[in-house]
């Protein structure tokens, strides 16, 4: 392997004859990658290490990366690569290291795929991280799809709405969930009527908003002949097409319908049901679901303080799945379910949980921005879907 030396007095990398100076950032980023060479990190992870007192985000990582890549051309035995959905990593060239052969077979290839499957279907968003971060040294490959849905359940809205990774046509599904759940039920259901009048996601994903995602708006907007309606079409679709993946789903969304509309004699039923299959299919996307609907039951129910008990149980699962969307629509729900649920009283119950909910809202709005980027999402939704 190529000998490579660092200089921290001048800043800079040397191999051979050849010297590269860089700034400061720089050069940490680029010693810190070396250092551990194989290793991949999220962007977050390098903003903790290279910029541990200050509070950049996550764009600052790329433009350094990209300044980094341009001054490194002059030292072509050092490479900085993006591993795609997760982060970067710095790779040696020039020696004898090869390429692990597994990420050419066959087999494995397809092992790995129904890996990623299982775990999609399971809610396991820390196991797909996990496995992603690890691809280099386990000779694997993640693919398109898994690539932008991992950017999607961390929350990662600025890649979405502006990488050069992967094209728009790749990413508007996932920017319009986020959208309709940041947005509000009014100005969600518009916009998802309008990705179903036209041909702009996949088959897949087309269905999935119309038997399943827009079921939550319609009980949001109020609109609850509509959800239940949509609700008979989806048990109907998921028994003729046999969508294994889907009963638990489409159980989680009755539930939530019931217990938005008030009807708690159905809703408690629904409940029933539910633990029942989750007993079956312990999906950790749906049991995190069921605690936060729960409180949402319970609420109506008049019991705040066990509502916020709840709330806790299913965010402790929330971040075992590392599902940020699936948060941010349930803090959303919780909000108008307490909006609609005045006769609780201001008691110190349901004090406690507004406060829960506020700190939870500040953290999401502070760490991935959904507020401050509803115009850049609505805006690329609007030429998408022109």
């Amino acid at each position: 392997m190529p000998q490579i030396w660092f200089d921290p007095g001048a800043l800079a990398v040397s191999c051979g004859p050849v010297t590269v100076t860089l700034l400061a950032k720089e050069y940490a980023l680029l010693k810190f990658l070396y250092d551990r060479r194989g290793q991949v990190f999220a962007r977050a992870q390098l903003l903790d290490h290279v910029w541990p007192s200050q509070y950049p985000d996550e764009r600052t990582v790329d433009d350094h990366v990209y300044r980094i890549r341009r001054k490194l051309v002059r030292l072509p035995q050092l490479a900085v690569v993006t591993v795609r959905g997760y982060g970067y990593s710095l790779r040696m060239t020039g020696g004898a290291e090869m390429r692990n052969p597994s990420v050419q077979d066959e087999e494995t290839r397809t092992s790995v795929q129904g890996l990623f499957r299982k775990y999609h279907l399971f809610g396991q968003g820390r196991s797909i991280l996990t496995l992603a971060a690890q691809q280099d040294a386990l000779g694997i490959e993640v693919d398109a799809f898994y690539a932008v849905y991992m950017r999607f359940i961390q929350g990662d809205l600025a890649w979405l709405l502006d990488t050069g990774e992967a094209p728009p046509a790749d990413r508007v599904y996932w920017v319009l969930l986020l959208y309709a759940y940041a947005a509000g039920p009014q100005a969600g259901l518009a916009m998802f009527e309008r990705a179903l009048a036209l041909d702009v996601v996949t088959p897949e994903q087309k269905r999935e908003l119309y038997i399943l995602n827009i079921i939550d708006l319609y009980a949001d907007s109020g609109q609850f002949e509509r959800a239940e309606e949509r609700l008979s079409i989806a048990r109907e679709v998921v028994d003729r097409d046999g969508l294994t993946g889907f009963p638990v789903p489409v159980a989680t969304a009755e539930f939530y319908v019931r217990v938005a509309k008030g009807d708690l004699a159905a809703a408690e039923r629904s409940m029933g049901e539910l633990e029942e299959m989750l007993r079956d299919a312990p999906y950790l996307r749906e049991i995190g679901r069921y605690h936060l609907v729960r409180a949402m039951f319970l609420l109506r129910s008049g019991k705040p303080k066990e509502a916020s008990q709840a709330v806790d149980a299913g965010l402790q699962v929330v971040r075992q799945s590392q599902n940020v969307p699936l948060l941010l629509v349930s803090l959303k729900q919780l909000r108008l379910c307490l909006d609609r649920v005045r006769s609780v009283g201001r008691d110190a119950g349901r004090g406690a949980l507004e406060r829960k909910l506020d700190e939870l809202e500040d953290e999401l709005e502070r760490e991935h921005g959904f507020n401050r980027r509803l115009a850049d999402m609505e805006a690329m939704l609007d030429r998408y879907l022109s």
